[in-house]
């Protein structure tokens, strides 16, 4: 479906589907004369967005809560030139971060999109990072959000990579404003409810100004279980001989469980062997007082073996503790006041707090054990266990169970099983924001003014794990035996003075409060991020031209920013494991690290002609930032732009602009940090090496000597280290964007812009997912990619475990920490358009904003062409927002239409990868309709996603699992709503 085809059948349906149009690029105004410009600040020099050589696009908050979006990220993804950051939905196994919401301009992310409130930094809120956290920006009194996407690093600073976000407070307000919204899906969950309340007034004899601004919402969590209980699940297909057989790959497995994973003891057995290793073998369960053969019939399509994947029959699929969205509650205050001295000098004050707890599941939110004998698993200096192990000794042991060991020889039996009767682990934060910040400014000169400001912001976070298992606390205490006198007790002697319980790991009943009293602990952790931002600036009309006036601003900007974490002290001692045996426990070394930035900038617009044939303005402007930092070297950055109107009716514009960012504190100092994995999908393995081409060739030359492809399931425990590099360099980016705004004297009422862009960034800080580097390494043509292979070290030939199993080829490790790519390429074309017309009684308004993605290609390499994933299902090739309102009396009626293009489940794929390859194009329907009084009482109805679509079930494992397909990190609900329909209800009151 392309623009034409979505902007024509918006005039054909708007009069029978009909929505609010503030979901746009350029927001259509409320008053009846003309679309006009809103005066915005892209740049340093105010002028109309339609007339800046950047493209600029502006939202209306009030506007976006009237169909049921109260939240500042929420707001912004309705914006096509936005990708999924961090969100609500979108934060599953981020550690640090969970109930953050950072923004991520042109899908090149987080930390290369700028926000600004008022043309103004704000503190981040990240832990390891420095993007903003805009749930801790008060939404009160947001008047408009200011969207540019090109050019912006000169101006407002090098990290505006892709892009900045001004976000613009109300500073002026007379009554009172009263607002409430709360929502239910129409499976009765997912509930969200806001309610704000705003008032303003007077004093000094109207020299003076305050408003005051609050909100209280609150958002309840969504598991995973309540959308898609049996998930689909892509994995290896059996049947498959090759690449080019006609045969899927991969297949979707639409009831995926993992025996190992299931909530009763289970065992597998081949040839007597415990565990099995082997896909033929036999799998076992004890329920209900007896054991049982769980019947092969039930296996479905087996995965592998050992641990026991299949399509069907017993077992969980691993997410069930999962949550796709995670709950909070917020409240926030906003209050600004300003003040007259005389006609030329004028003061400004701000005072806002933000409060904000988010409680979500952790990022192994469950506690497991299975049978594999991995040696370096809960190891303590260099001492290794397996998990649980029923033993003819064991006080505990069922009858049934020792009936089965007795008859089959067996003296002891290795158990796989998932402990769902323990709490579940939960991330907890609490969050507060405050900032305190004045500004002053005067006149100059006739024609300049001058502006001094000094702002303070600081975000604290106190984080807390709950649930956790203590790694000695566990192995003591499932170590039992009965003392002299019958009763069961912990065997060491040392831990029973300590409080140990026995534990006995066969049943599935509630565990005692004395025990889990001894087995369970909260980790405390804190950060804290604060900022100190100061500066002066002067700008105005320096001078007259022939054409016009000449506009400039200069200033200098100085702040300190400080980022400090402390981990809590008594979690070292208790050698706390999460998880599993294999995720063991991390400590997160305390992280204290400041930088100071010292800049000088400028900006100026010139006009160049004006009022002549085929020049009714040409003007040129530019943009120069210096930045010196403590710890980096100094940079440079610039922009140039030019705008040309032929005539009344069109006008060309472009910007170049250079950049370079230099790496932040996460990047840079985040603790070096390692988990053990039981199980990884190495493309090397038997499972996974006939799905390419190259891969065979490619895995023999990485290690010589060695016979592949290895065994699956990789067993011998790999390693995989994530953290930062100090080593870092920073990245440099050149951007280019090229546009027309048409505004028709013909066509009343209408304005369309369209915008050629593209961005490239050289030495790209970025850190993969172990499996895509994995991938990555063996996928190339022509040999081995050493740009990531070099981060995926196997064993060398004749390595064998401590057990003296040869694992020569498998991989030892994968280094995941932050590394400088070559680069990175983004392009694309945005159009908007708006339309007012009346109709019959009414208004129609009409608002497209689009975007078509044509690349979004990484290159890994100096000289190499790199991997070009546009048109993948996490990068579709077309977004876009329609949105149409009819105003008729006291009444709107509308549609909000937002659509997102087909695309490929794996874009570098072939279409036999996966046995559906395709993800299909879906368009989202919001309806509403609002009632106003006429004394300033308005009732909003609305449903969100009338026809109730969902994440689309290919991509439910990338959307949940942590280490999904292609390391999805949970960004499916930030593309496709994993809510469903929804209805809500608002209301609006001014006194």
């Amino acid at each position: 479906m392309t623009f034409k085809t979505l902007a024509l059948a918006s005039t054909i349906i708007a009069p029978l589907w009909i929505a609010p149009c503030a979901m746009a690029q350029q927001v259509a105004p409320q008053d009846e004369t003309a679309v006009d410009s809103v005066v915005v600040t892209g740049s340093r020099i105010a002028r109309p967005e339609l007339e800046s050589a950047m493209p600029i696009s502006v939202m209306s908050m009030e506007q976006i809560k009237d169909y049921g979006r109260v939240t500042v990220y929420d707001a912004l993804m309705q914006n096509p030139a936005m990708g999924p950051g961090l969100g609500e939905a979108s934060s599953l196994g981020q550690e640090y971060d969970a109930g953050v919401a950072n923004i991520n301009l042109r899908n090149m992310g987080n930390n290369r999109s700028l926000v600004l409130v008022d043309g103004h930094r704000w503190v981040s809120g990240g832990a390891r990072t420095s993007a903003v956290d805009v749930n801790t920006i008060p939404t009160a009194l947001i008047d408009r959000f200011e969207v540019v996407t090109g050019g912006a690093a000169a101006v407002y600073g090098a990290d505006a990579v892709t892009g900045a976000v001004n976000v613009v407070m109300k500073k002026e307000m007379k009554g009172v404003h009263l607002s409430a919204t709360t929502g239910v899906s129409s499976h009765s969950d997912a509930r969200q409810s806001d309610f704000t309340a705003a008032t303003g007034f007077n004093f000094a004899e109207g020299r003076g100004h305050v408003v005051l601004g609050g909100n209280i919402s609150a958002t309840d969590k969504l598991r995973s279980t309540e959308r898609w209980i049996n998930r689909d699940v892509y994995s290896a297909n059996p049947a498959n001989t090759g690449p080019d057989d006609g045969i899927p790959d991969r297949v979707l497995y639409r009831d995926y469980r993992i025996m190992y994973r299931s909530i009763v003891p289970t065992w597998c057995m081949y040839n007597g062997k415990n565990p099995c290793g082997n896909n033929n073998g036999q799998w076992y369960q004890y329920v209900d007082g007896k054991v049982t053969a769980v019947p092969k019939s039930s296996y479905g399509i087996v995965t592998n073996g050992e641990t026991g994947g299949q399509n069907g029959g017993p077992g969980l699929n691993g997410n069930e503790n999962h949550f796709i969205r995670n709950g909070s509650n917020r409240q926030s205050a906003y209050a600004n006041a300003n003040y007259e001295f005389n006609e030329d000098t004028v003061w400004n004050g701000t005072l806002s707090f933000t409060r904000s707890t988010t409680r979500g599941a952790g990022e192994f939110p469950e506690y497991r054990t299975d049978a594999r004998t991995a040696k370096t698993w809960w190891g303590n200096n260099g001492v290794g266990n397996t998990g649980e192990i029923a033993t003819l000794t064991n006080p505990f042991l069922p009858a049934a169970m020792r009936d089965y060991m007795v008859a089959n020889g067996l003296t002891q039996l290795g158990l796989d099983r998932s402990y769902n009767n323990l709490p579940q682990t939960m991330e907890k934060h609490d969050r507060r924001n405050f900032l305190l910040g004045t500004d002053i400014t005067g006149k100059l000169t006739g024609k300049l003014r001058w502006t001094a400001f000094v702002r303070y912001g600081q975000v604290d976070d106190d984080w807390t794990t709950t649930n956790m298992v203590g790694r000695d606390q566990w192995l003591f205490a499932r170590d039992s035996v009965r003392d002299a006198s019958g009763n069961i007790v912990c065997r060491d002697a040392t831990a029973r003075a300590a409080g140990c319980k026995p534990l006995d790991f066969f049943t599935t009943g509630a565990l005692p409060q004395d025990l889990l009293d001894y087995l369970l602990f909260d980790r405390f952790e804190k950060t804290r991020n604060s900022m100190l931002n100061a500066g002066a600036s002067v700008d105005g009309d320096l001078f007259r031209l022939p054409a016009g006036e000449v506009k400039a601003s200069v200033g200098v900007e100085w702040r300190r920013e400080k980022l400090d974490t402390w981990d809590d002290p008594d979690t070292a001692k208790l050698s706390t494991i999460i998880y599993a045996p294999g995720m063991d426990f991390a400590l997160h070394p305390d992280f204290h690290h400041k930088r100071e930035t010292a800049e000088a900038f400028a900006e100026v617009v010139v006009p160049v002609l004006a009022d002549l044939p085929f020049a009714r303005r040409l003007q040129v402007e530019g943009a120069y930032r210096y930045s010196d930092y403590s710890d980096n070297e100094s940079t440079d950055t610039w922009k140039a732009g030019l705008t040309w109107s032929p005539i009344r009716d069109l006008t060309f514009r472009g910007t170049k602009s250079h950049s370079i960012r230099v790496p932040n504190f996460g990047e840079l100092y985040t603790p070096i940090s390692f988990s053990t994995y039981g199980k990884i999908d190495d493309p090397c393995s038997s499972v996974y090496i006939a799905l390419k081409p190259s891969r065979a060739a490619n895995c023999a030359a990485t290690v010589p000597g060695v016979k592949f492809p290895v065994p699956y399931p990789n067993l011998n425990v790999p390693i995989v280290y994530s953290g930062g590099n100090p080593d870092l360099a920073p990245e440099t980016s050149n951007s280019f964007t090229y546009g027309v705004v048409f505004q028709p004297r013909f066509l009343r009422n209408f304005d369309m812009t369209i915008d050629y862009w593209d961005i490239k960034v050289g030495n790209a800080i970025t850190s993969l997912g172990y499996t895509t580097l994995m991938n990555n390494c063996v996928d190339a043509a022509g040999g081995p990619d050493q740009a990531y292979c070099k981060y995926v070290i196997r064993n060398p030939a004749g390595t064998r475990d401590t057990d003296g199993v040869l694992i020569e080829g498998s991989v030892k490790e994968v280094r995941t920490q932050f590394a400088n790519l070559a680069g990175q390429r983004v392009r694309g074309i945005d159009l908007s358009a708006r339309y007012r017309r009346e109709i019959g009684p009414g208004m129609l308004r009409l608002t497209f904003a689009g975007a078509k993605l044509l690349e979004q290609t990484t290159i890994s390499e100096k000289g190499k062409a790199g991997i070009d994933y546009a048109g993948q299902w996490n990068y579709p090739t077309y977004k876009a927002t329609l949105t149409t309102s009819y105003d008729i009396g006291r009444f709107t009626f509308g549609l909000n239409n937002r659509y997102v293009s087909k695309s490929k489940y794996a874009v570098n794929s072939t279409d036999e990868y996966n046995e559906f390859p395709n993800v299909r194009a879906f368009i989202y329907k919001d309806v509403n309709v609002t009632w106003r009084s006429k004394k300033d009482f308005a009732v909003s109805l609305g449903v969100k996603n009338i026809d109730d679509y969902g994440v689309p079930p290919a991509i439910q494992d990338t959307a949940i699992s942590p280490h999904g397909t292609g390391d999805g990190r949970n960004i499916g609900p930030a593309y496709y709503d994993a809510i469903g329909r929804y209805f809500f209800l608002k209301l609006d009151a001014k006194f």
